[in-house]
């Protein structure tokens, strides 16, 4: 893993990734489908739709385009990458976050106002239409030790490209939220 974090950072922090992200306020769920693509093939693409074109399906499972596979993101990323994944149908005051593990790289999607269903999180549907529609995000987590802080790596349409440094402990900030975790492989 130690080669797959200096390779992941580097797509981060020195390689036109960032800047593609800067540049085009790129999607979540697209920012960390290109971040895992560059970590598993060391592709460098100059757009989001170059990234696109390697492999339709997969894009169009990391990018959740079926509103009934809502962790599409989280298996697209494990196709590729491997790791493994922890769940939490709602996380709350009594249910803590998916705990990250020191010195790894993880892949992070949350939801608000999913169909939880009975089985497991395979059986959850995003809601499409009324007031209580899903929404949802996905970003890359670094914990850098065992206490939890933790560097977020994550791109929006509507905020950009942008990284923040924070503890990660507890309900780590997503209460109300269903929350899968990706720890990427060692």
């Amino acid at each position: 893993m130690k080669d797959m974090y200096f390779r992941g950072w580097t797509a981060i922090e020195h390689h036109s990734l960032s800047g593609l992200a800067n540049r085009e306020n790129l999607p979540c769920c697209s920012y960390v489908a290109m971040w895992v693509i560059d970590v598993a093939e060391s592709f460098r693409g100059n757009s989001m739709l170059e990234y696109a074109k390697l492999d339709r399906e997969w894009w169009a499972r990391a990018n959740v385009y079926d509103p009934r596979l809502p962790w599409s993101a989280i298996d697209a990323a494990k196709e590729k990458l491997s790791g493994e994944s922890k769940y939490v149908d709602l996380v709350s005051s009594k249910i803590n976050a998916p705990s990250l593990t020191p010195y790894r790289w993880h892949v992070v999607q949350r939801w608000r106002n999913l169909e939880l269903n009975e089985e497991d999180m395979q059986d959850d549907l995003v809601i499409t239409q009324g007031r209580h529609r899903s929404t949802g995000h996905t970003y890359l987590a670094y914990a850098g030790d065992d206490r939890g802080y933790t560097t977020i790596v994550q791109s929006s349409v509507s905020k950009g490209y942008r990284v923040s440094r924070g503890i990660w402990r507890g309900t780590a900030g997503l209460d109300g939220y269903s929350v899968a975790v990706l720890t990427l492989p060692e």
